[in-house]
């Protein structure tokens, strides 16, 4: 498929916006902009440059808006579409929607059927976005292009979803200098999507506050982001990479997953807002460092949940060149590295995180337990030289830096394989720990479940769970 970058303007120094609407009738037709283009009333004219759209108008509930093949929809000064019925812009190989003139500033589509909704593959939008609010349908982009959004329909994203639904996809397409996110939905409306194989890249150029991919989560509904790339500016702005949150702190029982992903070069990498159920694997996080004060961001993975319900998973990511490697704010369960339970057991977690020059101020933070929590991180591969627990706590912030916070365990480290047989010798306890659930420590067991942490003359740390 070829995909057009190149802006489409009409010869005409003005298209303006007629005050009329053209209504369709609801009978079951569907129609396409040639056909409304011979329909007067309807603010659509065909030219030589394509379908010029020079008045808003609506698409009733039981008919459908199509888009052909090759068709070229140019919109005029705040002109908005609505379509209460099916859109369908699936085409086999290009349809080009751009604006009308080099100053029109075009809202976009505005979907809201209740049943049907929208499919949308092979198609090239410019400077204008997508409002989706249907409840039982679903949106489905694949192989389309939305670059240069203005921002004009929706101040959130480029493709902005207002209702929840459920069976939302968006596969194979590219978001490239908008100015606001490319994907979200609002704090009060979770909904279901996948998002798989797609590159966005220098999303919010108008550097406000907001991720790439911002998502709310919550319900039951499953959001899959896996296999993109998330690159952003690679200059300081409030721009991060993906965004997910619960502000609201809705009931959820979905699963987030983040897996497989490329994000690099903004704000800060991963962040969580509330509780989930968060999955993040196998991504490979790097320079995503640009905020001007490290206290206000430029993590890797940032994840903070004051309701302390959340639940988060971390395993096998690269994690390089941030401000702070991984940070936690409140104390949700977290597990970034399990490696002292069975392996069928629910809560093993191989850990395989990778952390690289992580830091700031001249001082190395791969992990930072803002919380009270205790944090497992067993498993994982730390920025220092020997994988020992003397060595690892130098750049992990913890209990062990200030008495409030909670426990970061994070012996057995992963130990490189160097092929070479070694001998080894029985290791003497020097040290032993008990910390209660609410972190509490103390050089003797304490009243109930204990989280008892021996550390040995070889480096090494043994934690288990005790009653007394």
């Amino acid at each position: 498929m070829k995909k057009f970058f190149t802006l489409l303007l009409v010869a005409a120094a003005t298209v303006g916006t007629m005050s009329a609407t053209f209504v369709s009738a609801g009978t079951g037709r569907a129609y396409t902009f040639a056909q409304l283009a011979a329909i007067d009333t309807s603010g659509v004219t065909a030219t030589d440059s394509g379908y010029v759209v020079t008045a808003d108008f609506t698409i009733a509930a039981g008919d459908t808006l199509r888009l052909m093949n090759n068709d070229k929809v140019l919109l005029g000064d705040k002109v908005m579409v609505s379509v209460n019925g099916y859109a369908d812009f699936a085409v086999p190989d290009t349809a080009v929607i751009t604006r009308a003139t080099a100053t029109a500033a075009p809202k976009g589509f505005k979907v809201y059927d209740t049943n049907s909704g929208m499919t949308m593959k092979n198609v090239t939008m410019e400077y204008a976005g997508i409002n989706f609010g249907s409840t039982n349908g679903h949106l489905a982009i694949d192989h389309c292009t939305f670059t240069l959004y203005n921002g004009k329909i929706n101040s959130g994203s480029v493709v902005n979803y207002s209702s929840s639904c459920d069976g939302n996809t968006v596969t194979g397409s590219y978001f490239v200098d908008n100015t606001v996110s490319a994907l979200g939905n609002g704090a009060n409306t979770p909904v279901g999507l996948v998002v798989d194989n797609c590159v966005f890249l220098r999303n919010t150029t108008s550097k406000r506050n907001r991720p790439q991919i911002n998502m709310t989560c919550g319900g039951p509904y499953d959001i899959t982001i896996t296999h993109n790339k998330v690159i952003g500016l690679a200059e300081t702005t409030l721009a991060g990479g993906i965004g997910l949150s619960n502000m609201l702190g809705l009931a959820y029982t979905g699963k987030v997953t983040v897996k497989g992903n490329d994000i690099e070069d903004n704000r800060y990498g991963v962040a969580m807002i509330g509780p989930m159920n968060l999955y993040i694997e196998d991504n490979m996080i790097k320079n995503n460092n640009y905020e001007s004060n490290p206290n206000n961001g430029g993590s890797g993975i940032s994840i903070y949940d004051s309701s302390n319900k959340g639940n988060v998973r971390i395993k096998g990511n690269h994690i390089e060149n941030s401000l702070w490697g991984i940070t936690v704010i409140g104390a949700p369960t977290v597990n970034a590295g399990k490696t002292q339970v069975a392996a069928d057991d629910p809560d093993y977690n191989p850990g395989e995180n990778v952390l690289v020059n992580n830091g700031n101020n001249g001082e190395l933070y791969d992990l930072y337990n803002n919380g009270t929590g205790t944090i497992y991180a067993q498993g994982n591969t730390w920025n220092v030289a020997t994988q020992d627990s003397v060595s690892i706590e130098k750049v992990v912030f913890h209990k062990a830096d200030n008495d409030a916070l909670g426990l970061v365990i994070f012996m057995p480290a992963h130990q490189p394989n160097t092929g070479v047989g070694t001998v080894t010798t029985a290791a003497q306890v020097v040290e032993t720990r008990y910390y209660n659930l609410q972190g509490i420590y103390s050089r003797e067991p304490l009243e109930g479940l204990n989280i008892k942490v021996t550390r040995y003359s070889d480096g090494t740390a043994r934690s288990e769970k005790i009653v007394k």
